[in-house]
């Protein structure tokens, strides 16, 4: 995988002689440590440590290429969720509301760019509804199923600011979530037991927002931000199942102080 990535790499740092020294190192750390992210959340067998390892190099190499500050904070919001199936004759799920919480480390590797990871405990809700059928001659009332799929989150994006203060804000990049639990219930009843052996070990894809920044002092900040969460792999455990693929849409609310 070394010898991909260097390849890979060759001609990126050839093109970037006119960027400043600093910035330019930062860079390069950030998308070989990016590609290889990208390799390992491939592997199914990888272990939540090895995550949590990629994602603190990270933060320790972009810090250390930080050009102006880092910002550390705290934040919780809404999840929309969705599932989507390759097989057309599995149920339509319909998305429904959790939330989820976490700490965040923005990383400015300019007045505009930074980097920026998060560890986030996710909750991810669907349901299906069952109208009301008979069965050996009983009527069977409608019913729904909710299906609840618990996740420990890390996603790894590159922020661009629109301006200095205040500013409105886009991001993207990916995001690995470690598997906790997948339980389900009908109607109001009590949640089954533990179901995550059903499911491979870990979901990634895609982390793409948009969000504003709330400057309230030099050192406190707030901000709101919507966010999808895409999901590239299937979290079915079985090869021979058809995939299963997650997507949810965030609202986030946060709070950030600047070190």
């Amino acid at each position: 995988m070394k010898n991909r990535i260097s390849k890979v790499f060759i001609g990126i740092k050839s093109k970037l002689s006119g960027i400043n020294l600093k910035i330019k190192e930062s860079l390069i750390d950030f998308l070989v440590l990016l590609v290889s992210y990208d390799f390992f959340c491939r592997k199914k067998a990888m272990k939540f440590s090895k995550l949590l390892f990629l994602t603190f190099g990270l933060i320790c190499f972009t810090s250390l290429y930080g050009q102006d500050k880092v910002k550390v904070g705290i934040h919780a919001g809404a999840t929309y969720s969705s599932l989507r199936f390759e097989d057309d004759i599995v149920s339509e799920h319909d998305s429904e509301i959790d939330y989820l919480f976490g700490i965040n480390a923005n990383i400015y590797l300019s007045k505009r760019w930074s980097f920026q990871t998060e560890i986030n405990y996710e909750r991810k809700l669907v349901s299906v509804f069952s109208p009301e059928f008979v069965l050996n001659g009983q009527i069977i009332n409608s019913f729904r199923i909710y299906d609840l799929y618990e996740f420990v989150t890390v996603p790894l994006t590159v922020q661009y600011d629109f301006s200095d203060k205040s500013p409105f804000y886009v991001k993207g990049g990916f995001f690995a979530s470690y598997f906790l639990k997948a339980r389900e219930r009908i109607n109001e009843r009590e949640w089954s037991d533990d179901l995550s052996q059903y499911f491979s070990e870990f979901d990634s894809g895609i982390s793409l927002g948009i969000g504003k920044i709330f400057d309230i002092n030099e050192r406190f900040s707030c901000f709101m931000e919507l966010r999808n969460h895409l999901g590239t792999v299937s979290i079915e455990s079985e090869p021979h199942f058809n995939y299963t693929k997650t997507n949810s849409l965030s609202f986030i609310v946060g709070w950030n102080f600047t070190l």
